[in-house]
């Protein structure tokens, strides 16, 4: 079985990987795959006690962790990594059950063909914000975003396969659908255009994808994964509740229902573990309605009351 999530970090974000009721089905022969923003291989001098520390209990996980890389890497330290054939494909050996899916390659893992690109532009830092010079080399590489020699790799080997996989595993979007997620805050550039094209050309069964921190299904076919884990071939709304991992984040739009119909509202609060009075199995959100009343009302629901993410928020 492999299972799909998204972005970790490094130790930030890697919680949702620790011993839940989703996890705790994943068994040794299965396989988890990091959309990228893999982050521990990070520091740009060597492999530090931290980053040693979490690749060690990853490679002790039952499973088999693979993952794209996303902008947040250390790519010079990355391909440094001894390269093996694995599934039909390359990848990166970081550890012996934590391999770097290499970019362009098709990989054929329990029946399925799966497609992998990595690599993103940085919002945070670099040329967007003006301070390439500081940080190049430090915190932010121009290897983030594919060279024209991988993104022409992947397209020959989509055609090679008659442009037609199972399902295609990245860390950014298409340019079509990034504008839904982020309104037009993030730049277009050479890879989101380049997706455009892949999803233009490929016939596939589900396209996944992190970088947005988001959990949302944008088509019935196309996910952004954050803190959710799903099974391949599933979506996020199919997704099981991990239990102090919210679904959703601190100040995103969302759909609930208030005085009896659905209403638009922000998150101003977040209850991982459930309001502390109650014995809950879920996560709890303080809502702020949008509605005709002022200041807007505030409503408690749990996750599973919320009707949808808005990608208009």
């Amino acid at each position: 079985m492999i299972y799909v999530t998204g972005d970790i970090h490094g130790s930030i974000d890697i919680r949702k990987l620790d011993k839940n009721k989703v996890t705790e089905k994943i068994t040794k022969d299965d396989y988890l795959i990091i959309c990228g923003d893999f982050g521990l291989v990070w520091n740009y001098k060597k492999e530090d006690s931290k980053e040693r520390k979490w690749l060690k209990w990853l490679n002790n996980r039952p499973w088999t962790t693979l993952f794209v890389d996303g902008n947040h890497e250390c790519f010079p330290r990355l391909n440094s990594f001894p390269v093996k054939e694995w599934h039909g494909g390359r990848v990166h050996e970081i550890r012996p059950k934590v391999l770097h899916l290499m970019r362009g390659e098709i990989f054929e893992i329990d029946g399925n063909t799966i497609f992998a690109m990595g690599g993103a532009s940085s919002h945070d830092r670099g040329p967007v914000v003006g301070d390439t010079e500081v940080v190049r080399g430090k915190s932010w590489w121009p290897e983030e975003i594919p060279s024209d020699e991988e993104r022409a790799f992947g397209f020959n080997n989509l055609e090679a396969h008659g442009f037609k996989v199972d399902y295609i595993i990245t860390h950014c979007l298409p340019n079509t659908f990034q504008g839904y997620i982020k309104q037009g805050t993030f730049p277009n550039d050479l890879l989101t255009e380049y997706f455009d094209y892949v999803n233009e050309m490929t016939t596939y069964k589900h396209w996944y994808t992190g970088h947005y921190h988001v959990n949302v299904d944008i088509t019935n076919k196309l996910s952004v994964l954050f803190s959710r884990i799903v099974p391949i071939g599933g979506n996020v709304a199919q997704a099981e509740l991990i239990m102090g991992i919210p679904k959703y984040r601190l100040g995103e739009t969302v759909m609930v229902m208030h005085d009896g119909e659905p209403c638009m509202g922000r998150i101003e609060k977040l209850h991982p573990f459930g309001p502390t009075i109650f014995k809950n199995d879920e996560p709890y959100y303080d809502v702020a309605v949008y509605c005709e009343e002022f200041p807007d009302v505030i409503e408690r629901v749990k996750e599973t009351a919320i009707l949808e993410k808005s990608l208009m928020g």
